[in-house]
């Protein structure tokens, strides 16, 4: 079995070494690559609790505010966050839309400023929901996120020779990244027999494509930890067939 593992660069490994353990082989394609941002040092200054839907958006900068609460969006950023330092973590299942009510049944926890480290692309407007929820945020781009503009030349060809089992998509942005260079080969490409292993049912929407066209299993939660999951339940399918 080959599966292609597009997650960025630094975020690649877990997912990668996880199938690899089962003795499948892994091809990193990153269609996403993760720039940090330099944050301003006053832009944190008067922080009194962090709040983060990515793990990329934290840095060992953020050392001196280890003693702030810290909302992580799920498990995978929560981990990271107590790798830091931080240990007042309180994590969610695993989106930005879960952790809002999460965030607000704790508002106490915040304080007065709390700031939301973001990158340029969300999934979901938590900075919107927040204050819809009488919750007010400063708001910090803490990294930018750059589409790749084409498919490597062995994708291609492997993906034409047939050579891919599975493609592991855990965003929409990725989702959609992936259609748009994939639907823009010529000639065109079957994909019938690529298994379509997403992160939830929005990059599955994001794919722009259905189970008729081909493919797709869902994580049961949007997390890394069920994407391992759903990769070790697609194994055992194969082995039983």
């Amino acid at each position: 079995m080959h599966v292609i593992v597009t997650r960025p660069v630094g975020d690649a490994e877990p997912l990668k070494s996880t199938i690899e353990a089962l003795g499948w082989r892994v091809t990193l394609a990153p269609l996403i690559d993760i720039v940090s941002n330099d944050i301003p040092a006053d832009a944190l200054r008067d922080a009194t609790s962090l709040i983060a839907t990515s793990r990329n958006a934290l840095t060992p900068a953020l050392g001196s505010l280890i003693d702030l609460p810290f909302f992580a969006v799920g498990p995978g950023t929560g981990a990271v966050a107590r790798g830091i330092g931080f240990t007042k973590v309180v994590e969610g299942p695993g989106t930005g839309a879960e952790l809002v009510p999460i965030i607000a049944s704790r508002r106490a926890e915040l304080g007065e400023r709390p700031v939301y480290l973001r990158g340029d692309v969300v999934a979901f407007d938590v900075e919107g929901a927040l204050g819809e929820a009488g919750i007010k945020v400063k708001a910090v781009n803490a990294y930018r996120s750059v589409a790749a503009e084409a498919l490597d030349p062995p994708m291609i060809k492997a993906l034409r020779n047939g050579d891919i089992d599975a493609v592991t998509l855990m965003s929409p942005r990725t989702a959609k990244t992936w259609a748009r260079l994939v639907g823009a080969l010529s000639p065109p490409v079957q994909l019938s027999g690529v298994t379509h292993l997403c992160l939830s049912d929005r990059v599955v929407e994001a794919l722009g494509q259905t189970e008729k066209d081909f493919k797709v299993l869902v994580a049961l939660h949007p997390n890394l930890e069920e994407m391992i999951a759903l990769v070790k339940r697609l194994a055992a399918n194969s082995k039983a067939e």
